[in-house]
């Protein structure tokens, strides 16, 4: 071979070699949400391009539900994979509640990544999760810390130590999602760690569990001084009106002050900062 065609072949060769990743695209990522907070959480992401499939939401506000007018919905195995998903994301309750769907969907190749928070830090922590794995990691670092620095800003104290001077009050507070007997928040809810601070505490902050049922004699045992009531429409459970009414005819609870808090307010998700500023606005007259 001449040597300016030798030449020219490994010029040619190296050009090809330096090119040749940068021409690779990337893994295509379809991503189905199976809760309200990752669904929510991919459309601040700007990720909704990505999303193939959305479970019915039940709780989320009227920029979310316009972002995802349009994804196709999905509920059971089957109209999950018939969007041909690469990811499905969503929350632990997903498993909890159906755990045959998620080892299903494993099972069938499919990525499966469900987040547990239970304190505003971990929520910190799944928005960078989520991000990576749906392919906005740089926009999940900037929402992540615009997420802690608000919750972090005007912190509550934490309680005062036995024996200090003048203690500051912290009242005692009953969260009332539904239902008879009823259905409230334990220790490992993100609500709990939003009303301790707000500088209030959970009278059910000593049960180790989620959301729980406990007795109407139990909460009023624990003589609580607020209400938190959950908003929200799903399957018949109960207007707000129906929940005040409800705690009202328990005699040692009527006449508490109540606050009302959407139920995608208190979850674990982005809007856990409408939640957390809503109790510090109430709990903190009352401290």
């Amino acid at each position: 071979m001449p040597r300016f065609a030798l030449y020219l072949a490994l010029a040619l060769y190296a050009l090809t070699a330096c090119a040749g990743p940068s021409r690779v695209a990337p893994p295509v990522v379809r991503v189905v949400s199976l809760h309200d907070v990752t669904s929510e959480l991919v459309v601040a992401l700007g990720a909704v391009d990505r999303m193939v499939g959305v479970i019915e939401p039940v709780d989320v506000e009227a920029d979310t539900t316009a972002a995802i007018a349009r994804v196709p919905r999905v509920g059971d195995l089957e109209s999950i994979l018939a969007v041909h998903p690469t990811l499905v994301v969503g929350l632990a309750v997903v498993a909890a509640q159906d755990p045959g769907l998620v080892a299903r969907l494993r099972e069938a190749g499919v990525v499966v990544y469900l987040g547990d928070p239970m304190t505003l830090d971990d929520v910190t922590a799944l928005i960078g999760e989520v991000a990576g794995r749906v392919g906005a990691a740089r926009a999940g670092d900037t929402l992540a810390a615009r997420f802690a620095a608000t919750v972090h800003a005007g912190e509550s104290p934490p309680p005062a130590a036995p024996g200090s001077a003048s203690p500051r009050h912290r009242p005692r507070v009953f969260v009332y999602d539904c239902c008879d007997p009823p259905f409230t928040a334990g220790h490992r809810t993100v609500l709990d760690d939003m009303i301790r601070r707000a500088g209030g505490d959970n009278v059910f902050a000593d049960l180790d569990a989620a959301w729980t049922h406990v007795s109407w004699e139990a909460v009023v045992e624990r003589r609580p001084e607020l209400v938190v009531i959950h908003a929200y429409h799903f399957e018949g459970q109960g207007e707000v009106p129906d929940k005040q009414r409800a705690v009202a005819a328990i005699a040692p609870l009527a006449g508490l002050p109540t606050v009302i808090v959407p139920l995608g307010c208190s979850l674990g998700g982005l809007r856990s900062l409408e939640g957390l500023a809503r109790l510090r606005a109430v709990i903190g007259g009352r401290a």
